[in-house]
């Protein structure tokens, strides 16, 4: 029969761990978090851009329309304002569900 062997047996890939691949992974996280940085930092400049387009919208929708329109424009703000309605809706209805299931888990 084999020999058996008593004690804190070590799983072989452990001796091959060394020095080398610690910094490896560490360089390796390094890389993702700097990544990860530029991600957010682009979806910042993103949403900026967005944010500015909008309100552009907004402000020549304004000049072009309240003046001699008034009606129109009260009915394409209503129109936006129950858009905007629906969707804070929806997301608070979605947060509210996720974090339900996270309580249940």
């Amino acid at each position: 029969m084999g020999s058996v062997r008593s004690g804190h047996s070590v799983h072989p890939l452990f001796d091959k761990f060394g020095l080398r691949h610690v910094t490896q992974i560490l360089k390796q996280s390094f890389e993702s978090d700097v990544a990860r940085h530029k991600t957010a930092r682009g979806g910042r400049w993103f949403r900026l851009v967005h944010v500015s387009l909008g309100v552009g919208a907004f402000a020549i929708l304004t000049v072009a329309l309240l003046p001699d329109r008034s009606d129109l424009y009260f009915r394409v703000l209503q129109g936006i304002g129950v858009f905007a309605a629906g969707l804070a809706a929806g997301y608070g209805i979605r947060a509210y569900q996720d974090s339900r299931s996270a309580c249940q888990r």
